[in-house]
């Protein structure tokens, strides 16, 4: 491969250009490709999001009465009021009921979300299975209380004692009374 005249010389280069020039053409289509599949797929999930708020929405009439049933049931407390003291009164009462003994109680800080009031009572108590079973049920189905068992842990008192010991967390769900009814009341008449 001696010398390449002029006109093979401009041939290979047109050729190496034209290499060059198709490299970076497959380059930019195969960039252009991944961001087309990046956009197909934020529009897919946008068009799965929003057909799932128009279902949420056409279920609000549904879901608003079925908000309004368990409204209801939340209990009211007064604006002075000591949640703690109120729920662990509660709580006393149904543990006495089931024969559930609590060795130990914290209270954790009231906590608002929206209008609801919350309070995390952690417990340790001992009682038998029987007894552990129907206090839980007593708790979920308790009148003028909202309970929640938010996490629990058990294990055996000791050998053959036919009792159980654990920690329980439980979350009192209730609304304050700030005296804006008796305001609306005022108003109405």
């Amino acid at each position: 491969m001696g010398k390449l005249s002029l006109r093979d010389r401009a041939v290979l280069l047109s050729v190496v250009v034209l290499i060059l020039y198709g490299v970076a053409a497959i380059m930019w289509f195969a960039k252009f490709r991944l961001e087309w599949k990046k956009s197909a797929d934020a529009y897919d999930k946008a068009v799965k999001t929003c057909q799932k708020e128009r279902k949420l929405i056409a279920r609000r009439p549904s879901l608003e009465e079925a908000y309004l049933e368990e409204e209801e049931k939340i209990p009211v407390l007064a604006e002075n009021e000591l949640a703690n003291a109120k729920w662990m009164e509660r709580l006393g009462e149904l543990t006495k009921a089931r024969n559930v003994s609590i060795t130990r109680q914290n209270y954790g800080k009231e906590e608002q979300e929206g209008v609801l009031n919350k309070l995390d009572i952690d417990i340790e108590w001992t009682a038998s299975l029987e007894s552990l079973v129907k206090f839980m049920y007593d708790l979920e189905t308790a009148d003028h209380a909202m309970f929640d068992v938010r996490s629990i842990t058990i294990s055996n008192l000791g050998k053959n004692t036919g009792y159980l010991k654990g920690k329980m967390t439980i979350c009192c769900a209730y609304l304050r009374d700030n005296g804006d009814d008796e305001e609306e009341k005022g108003n109405s008449k």
